[in-house]
């Protein structure tokens, strides 16, 4: 019975983080950074055969240092390698950040198609 209420407790919790997380637009489990916006205007993606393209540049109070620790631990925790400082690889997707200028983020996103079979 006690793990019956676990796992009911958990799959809620579960639910309910998906729920209410914000994922990057284009993606299921690239975290948005609380504290980040996305404007409109800055968002570019492209469609090819190998996958897609997706660009963004978010608004930010916080530190590079600060964003940097963010998608360190969470990504890796999602199963993203960290190969070097801003660049991450999963499987054949990539994300690389940058920082232009102040107050800003930039995330550039490769996805690999998939194919079933």
């Amino acid at each position: 019975m006690r793990i019956l209420f676990t796992l009911t407790l958990l799959s809620t919790l579960f639910i309910g983080f998906c729920a209410h997380a914000d994922f990057l637009p284009g993606t299921d489990d690239i975290p948005l950074m609380d504290g980040l916006t996305l404007p409109d205007a800055d968002d570019f993606s492209f469609d090819t055969p190998a996958g897609q393209i997706l660009i963004f540049e978010a608004e930010t109070s916080q530190s590079p240092t600060a964003v940097r620790s963010f998608y360190d631990s969470t990504l890796t925790a999602l199963g993203w390698t960290r190969e070097k400082q801003d660049f991450y690889r999963r499987d054949k997707d990539t994300i690389h950040l940058s920082f232009p200028s102040q107050g800003s983020v930039r995330f550039d996103i490769t996805l690999s198609a998939t194919t079933d079979g």
